[in-house]
Formats: structure tokens, sequence, C-alpha cells
């Protein structure tokens, strides 16, 4: 039955070479549902015979994915086949889901490589490395030129652009691993170490595949693949692990670290390319990227704005208080912030490949679910990890870290604070607003430096609450910053937050006053954790039990619609063949 001012829409197919010599297409297959409605106003939406609130239909095949930037619809490559507004937020929850499994997997390693390669290596090849990689890492944020974002608005028909910029990263890449190696010879003579030059022409090689990588990583997030990051980085981090290993056994030293950089962005790039290279043409003229260097610009001017406000910071904390301390300092700084960035940086990811191709409405929907989900998951981990984290420090590091300890706790909530606000980055980067979030950046910056700088006033409590205020500035503007341009408002966002941020709260208060009601010991801080998560649960099922049991129905949902959309989805791969061959035998 077809609603009034609503059209039949057929399945899609891919054309075989029958129809491209001008054959029909096949007729519908009786054995498979077919849909019956759709609406003129949002052709993508198709459903199923019978409610269509209840499944999204017109299931399209594998291979004819959405892949749509909201710029030119009818361009064939950027809209293929057809999803729907369920369809594309189910796509969001399993890219965060693989991008999460990916990160659990490289932090798994990277906890268990750090031990293992300093026994193997010793301090003085970790003092060589260390000497050679901060230049390394410095380019590193270059090499991409900030593109890698900025072309997954592009439609895949423009060719030249997508040309130009191909040689453009060719040409830089080539171009940072010579600057590199040069470099590493006056630093080989400055630091009185030979090996340092060597050991940066090994790692400059890593340039050429980050280049390399750019292409296909704006391609897939285009049409929305990102678990084939997930598949890339997995691969890339476990190989890379394997070849670190093997060579530190067989005594290469610093260059085993430098064989484990360089072969994981080579691995990745490798994935990527086999999955989204396109040939480049032999064209090239840069004032087609002109749009795209601008966004490229901004997005290279936070990265270095972060990179020089923590040498800022670390150059003024040591003035002020001394190298140990400063140690310590960057030690609570950077353990929050990897455990934060860790869980935030997946959802960033799907929430900037969805805002690509949605309209600004189901955007903001979707923002607001993500930032309830994520604040649900730092919040209680942050404020869990703040009550236990000097007996945590005392037991693994021993009491000469008991000052960090102290420092992280009243840090790591400002920086679960800082991860949850800057999903709206994802959304500002995708309407093309990366200027902004450049200058958000730079004001989050400043605060930090000024509050470090007050240091000998406030001392060094003083300055754990000055960034925390920075940051709570900072998360004020992101919240509001994607509602500047369309008038609507951040309450209900912040809204949002307020349950996870009130149970993870009271279950930290729980954890602290389990944590000292006991002698420390690895199975009563597992314990304290357990019932600080159990009150954490019980606390979120009470303020928000119908909301969490409405998301928890829907990812029941979304997997079960998923499986049917695999079964139906070789189904009509298997009926298209099936016609195909008799087309051809015509």
């Amino acid at each position: 039955m077809v609603r009034s001012g609503e059209v039949n829409k057929p399945p899609v197919f891919t054309p075989s070479k029958a129809e491209a010599r001008g054959h029909s297409p096949p007729p519908a297959d009786p054995a498979i549902p077919r849909s019956t409605t759709g609406s003129q106003s949002h052709p993508e939406s198709v459903v199923l015979s019978g409610d269509p609130l209840d499944i999204v239909a017109d299931i399209p095949p594998p291979e004819a994915e959405l892949i749509h930037s909201g710029k030119d619809n009818s361009d064939p490559k950027a809209f293929r086949g057809a999803a729907s507004p369920r369809h594309s937020t189910r796509r969001v929850a399993v890219n965060a889901i693989g991008g999460g499994a990916a990160n659990f997997v490289k932090i798994a390693l990277q906890l268990l490589m750090l031990p293992l390669m300093a026994h193997l290596l010793g301090p003085r090849e970790f003092g060589i490395y260390a000497l050679a990689f901060p230049t390394v890492a410095f380019f590193t944020t270059l090499a991409d030129g900030g593109l890698s974002a900025s072309l997954a608005r592009e439609s895949e028909t423009s060719t030249l652009v997508w040309s130009t910029a191909f040689w453009l990263l060719v040409g830089v890449g080539i171009a940072l691993a010579v600057i590199v190696s040069g470099w590493g010879l006056v630093l080989s003579m400055l630091a009185h170490e030979p090996g340092v030059s060597t050991l940066m022409s090994f790692l400059s090689l890593s340039f050429v595949p980050i280049a390399a990588s750019v292409l296909p990583s704006a391609r897939l997030t285009r049409q929305g693949r990102l678990l084939v990051f997930a598949g890339a980085d997995m691969s890339s981090a476990i190989v890379g692990a394997l070849v670190a290993v093997t060579l530190a056994v067989s005594g290469w030293g610093a260059k085993s670290l430098a064989a484990q950089y360089v072969t994981g962005f080579l691995i990745r790039a490798v994935i990527l390319n086999a999955v989204a290279f396109v040939k480049p043409t032999l064209e090239f003229e840069l004032s087609s990227l002109r749009d795209h260097l601008s966004t490229g610009s901004s997005l290279l001017g936070g990265r270095l704005s972060d990179f020089a406000g923590r040498l800022m910071e670390n150059l003024f904390y040591g003035r002020s208080f001394g190298a140990a301390a400063l140690g310590l300092f960057t030690f609570a700084n950077q353990v929050p912030r990897f455990v934060c960035e860790a869980a935030s940086g997946p959802i960033w990811g799907a929430l900037y490949a969805h805002a690509l191709g949605e309209d600004e409405r189901r955007v903001t929907a979707l923002h607001r679910k993500l930032v309830h989900l994520l604040a649900s998951l730092v919040f209680p981990a942050a404020f869990l990890l703040s009550a236990t984290a000097p007996e945590i420090f005392r037991f693994i590091l021993g009491p000469k870290w008991d000052e960090a300890s102290t420092l992280l706790r009243i840090l790591i909530p400002f920086y679960a604070l800082h991860v949850t606000a800057a999903q709206s980055g994802a959304v500002l980067l995708a309407h093309g607003r990366g200027w902004l979030l450049f200058w958000l950046t730079v004001i989050l910056t400043v605060g930090r430096v000024v509050a470090v700088c007050a240091g000998p006033w406030i001392g060094q409590i003083g300055v754990a609450y000055g960034i925390g205020l920075a940051e709570v500035t900072y998360a004020a503007l992101m919240f509001g910053a994607p509602t500047w341009k369309t008038g609507s408002s951040p309450i209900p966002m912040l809204q949002g937050l307020v349950a996870p941020i009130l149970s993870g709260a009271v279950a930290g208060l729980v954890g602290y006053w389990l944590a000292r009601v006991h002698p420390q010991s690895l199975p009563w801080i597992a314990f304290t954790i357990s019932i600080g998560g159990l009150a954490y649960i019980m606390l979120m099922l009470l303020i928000q039990g119908k909301t969490l049991m409405s998301d928890l129905d829907s990812i029941r949902q979304m997997l079960v619609l998923r499986h049917s959309q695999k079964i139906q989805g070789r189904d009509r791969a298997s009926f298209s063949a099936r016609w195909n061959r008799s087309d051809l035998g015509r």
C-alpha cells in the first residue's frame, strides 16, 4: 500500500555488465522483501511494508553503501545506495564499538611493550631514542597537512582536487623525510651520539606511508567505513610489536623501536590503500585545494598550539618547582589524558563521519546522545580513579609518586569534562568551521599556560585547579559552539551530563571511603573499584532508568537489524548474480 505523497522505490542493485550494455534490470524476486513506501521529501527513508517505525528496509547490498558529503547528491560516487536515519545511526554505533576495540588492543599492547622493551634494551638505548623521537613526533603532526579530515567533505568525482592532493602529499612526505634526516646529522654532532643520525634517518621513512594514508583515510571517512581503520590500527600495532621484539632480541638496540614505529605506519598505509586507493591523474593545480588548505591550516594550527602549550607548561613548571616536580606533573597529566582520550577518540571519529552526510537536526540529536554515552563512561572512571589514585600509585609505583597521585586526582575529572566537550569539534569540523575550533583550542592553551605561570604564587595544587578552571571554560565554549550558528540551545545536552557526573561523584565518594577502611592490597583496591562501579550503576538506574533501558533496547534492535541486513544483503547479491548470468546467457 502506498501512502499519499509517497512513491514506490525499487531495490538498489549494482549494475551488471549486461545492464551496462542496455539490458533491463532484473525483476523483483518474490523471495526478497521489497520496499513499499518512500518519502519524496526524504527519499533515503524507505521501509518495509508494515509499520515504518519498526524496521528500516530497502537494504542495499554491501557494495551499495551510503557515501554522501552533503554537497552533491547527484554524484553517483557521492551517493550510492540509500540509507535511512536508523541505518546511519547504527553505523555510528558499529564504528564507535570497532574503534573502541582497536583502541583497547593498542592500549594493552602499549602496556605490555613498555616494560618488555625496557628490559630488552636498557636505559642507554632508550635515551638515544628519546633524543631522536621528539623531532619526528613534531613533524608527524605536519605530515598530512590537516587534509585527511578536510578532504572527507570533497566529492570523489573531483579528480583534480584529489590528484592535486595526492601529488602534494607525496612531495611533502619526501621533503619531511629529507629535512628530518638532515637534522639528524646536526643533532648527532651536538649530542655527541653518532647513533642518533642513523636512527633519525630510519624514523624519517615513516613520513612517506603517513602521506600515502591521507587520501584513503579521507575516502573511508567520507564513506563511513571506520571499521577499516580499526582493522588497520590493530594489525599495524600487532605487527609492529612483533617486529620490535624480534629485532630487540637480535641486538638492534634503539633501531628496534624505530622499526616498530615505521612498520606500524607502513602496515596501516598498505591496508588503507588496498581498500580505498584510487589512481590519481597527472594533473596538479594548487588553487583547487584552497578551501581544504584553509581547513587543514586550522587543524595544524590547533595541533601546533597544543604542542607549543605543552612545551611552555613544562618550561615554566620546571623553572618554578624543579625537575622532579616537573616529572610528577607530566605523569599526572599524561595518565588522565591517555585514559580519557582512549575512550573518546572512536566516538569523535564516528560522529565526524556521520556529520558529513546528515542534516543538522539529526546530527544535533546524535551528538547529544553520544555525549551522554561518553559521559556515562568517562566520569565514573575518572571519579573512581581520583578516589583511589594514592593507593594505586603507592602499590604499583611506590611512595615517591604520592605527589603525582595528588595532582592526578584533581586533574582527571577535568580531563573527563574536556573529552566530553571536545566531541563538538567533530560537528564544527564537519560543517566547515575549523577556524572556530582553532581559536577555542588557543583559548584553552593560553588558560593552561597562565595557570602554570602563576605557580610561584598559588603552588602546585593551585596550578592543578587553575588548569581545571581553563578546562571548564573551554568545555563551556565547546558545548555552546555548535549552537551559535543555528540558534539552538545547549541546555538539553548539559542536562544529559547531570546524572553521569552526580552518579560518578557519589561512586567516587564510596571508593574514597572504602580505600581508607582497610590495609592496602591489590584485591582490596579491585573490590573498592567494583563497589564504586556498582554504586554508580544503581544510581544511574535510579535517576535515568527509563532512558538507559531505552538505549539498551535500541542497541539490541540495531544488532538484530544488522543481522537481518546481512542476510538480506546476501540474498540480494545472490539473486542479482543469478539474474546477471541468465541475462548474459540470453
